[in-house]
């Protein structure tokens, strides 16, 4: 039986299957392919995000706050909303400092409104009822608000499902529940009340690795790196690794 909370209870056993994660950490810039990927995928969702004029922005599932922080330096007011505390935590000082508001609640239970955009990258192939969550996020704003959605592309789950020794519940190990195509995205992001305006294919890996091979460092190299990874997306748009959606309220 599994609770809301992604808990498995299996006979005399209880079990938390939740993301096995990796130790990381976006906050101390490293020149590992890892960190070349999320400053990649940050810094393409970051130039998305200013193509429009917005002035406050809130970001679901803003984990440990990176996108916020970047967004916030840009002049926009953020407010980041995640379930964990822990992740809340992780830049409370860097929040303060640069006036983002933090936010600790579930999705489903957040009350707001008023916003010019909403923000959710890596957050929807984790809830069960995603197309539920869109319909709850085009809540928080504005009558032709903005949104940005950002999910991987055609990921493979099977590959990622490892088995519990303790209960033999088998689980991916990345805590994803769905895997996008661009026309299964789109489709859902439209039935909850959005045109589409951009499409957009991004990290493509094979880019962040030559990059890592040549020790050039991402802080300097960036609209390289972003030009490279949008012809090799558009070249072979299956070796691309997120889909990123910008999209207007109805």
């Amino acid at each position: 039986m599994k609770t809301r909370d992604g808990i498995y209870m299996n006979n005399h056993n209880l079990c938390n299957h939740k993301a096995i994660k990796a130790d990381f950490n976006i906050w101390k810039p490293t020149h590992c392919q890892l960190y070349l990927n999320e400053r990649l995928r940050y810094g393409s969702l970051v130039n998305l995000v200013l193509s429009k004029k917005i002035r406050k922005l809130i970001d679901i599932g803003c984990g440990t706050g990176y996108m916020s922080y970047l967004l916030s330096r840009k002049g926009l007011k953020i407010t980041a909303v995640d379930i964990s505390k822990t992740s809340l935590l992780a830049f409370k000082k860097i929040a303060k400092a640069n006036n983002i508001n933090q936010v600790h609640s579930d999705l489903f239970d957040l009350q707001c409104a008023g916003f010019d955009a909403v923000l959710s990258q890596e957050v929807l192939e984790h809830i069960e009822n995603y197309e539920q969550a869109l319909v709850k996020m085009a809540s928080f704003i504005k009558p032709n608000g903005y949104a940005f959605y950002c999910v991987p592309y055609k990921e493979n789950l099977t590959v990622k499902m490892v088995e519990c020794p303790i209960c033999g519940q088998k689980y991916n190990r990345n805590g994803h529940l769905h895997s996008f195509s661009k026309e299964l995205f789109c489709d859902c992001i439209e039935k909850a009340g959005f045109k589409i305006i951009k499409i957009r294919l991004i990290v493509n890996k094979r880019i962040t690795k030559w990059f890592k091979a040549s020790k050039l460092m991402i802080n300097y190299a960036f609209p390289l790196l972003e030009f490279l990874d949008r012809i090799m997306n558009f070249i072979a748009p299956h070796k691309a690794a997120y889909i990123a959606v910008l999209c207007i309220k109805n």
